[in-house]
């Protein structure tokens, strides 16, 4: 959605893979000092900081109408990787017995992608029978949801 966003506000077919490579830049830059970070701080703060992040990008690419903004939104959408990708990984490694870690990765990856069917056929439908500001709009709700269920639930003393 997002690659379809930057062709639809003018970016051209030819520099849709330059415009990726922004996220995938900043991502790699800032996976490290984020991880570290995440070790310091907490992995609980990073991941909500990371959804809160995604929220306003996404929130962001709905609004947009012009390169610019797209193009420094690309960036932003790197820095959510690099808050997220490797650390929720991590937290679900921290959450489960050491003895199932393998297990319990497969399951989270296995979730992961079974989720990602419905949240991309929702937004596909948004995009085709609303507009395709809306599919946007509808990620940075759950972002933000998801945000402040993981800002309560790192709260709660018995996790």
């Amino acid at each position: 959605m997002l690659l379809v966003k930057a062709n639809e506000v003018g970016v051209k077919v030819a520099f849709i893979p330059l415009v990726y490579l922004i996220t995938n830049l900043v991502s790699v830059f800032l996976a490290i000092p984020i991880g570290t970070l995440s070790d310091k701080i907490g992995k609980e703060r990073i991941l909500i900081a990371g959804f809160l992040i995604y929220a306003m990008v996404y929130f962001g690419f709905g609004l947009s109408s012009s390169i610019g903004p797209i193009v420094v939104l690309f960036g932003f959408y790197g820095l959510y990787s690099a808050a997220t990708d490797g650390i929720q990984k991590a937290f679900v490694s921290d959450m489960i017995d050491r003895n199932k870690q393998g297990t319990g990765l497969g399951i989270y990856n296995a979730l992961l992608g079974i989720t990602l069917l419905p949240a991309s056929l929702i937004a596909g439908v948004l995009y085709d029978k609303v507009n395709s500001s809306v599919p946007f709009y509808f990620g940075a709700i759950t972002a933000l949801l998801s945000a402040i269920l993981m800002f309560f639930w790192q709260r709660t003393p018995d996790k």
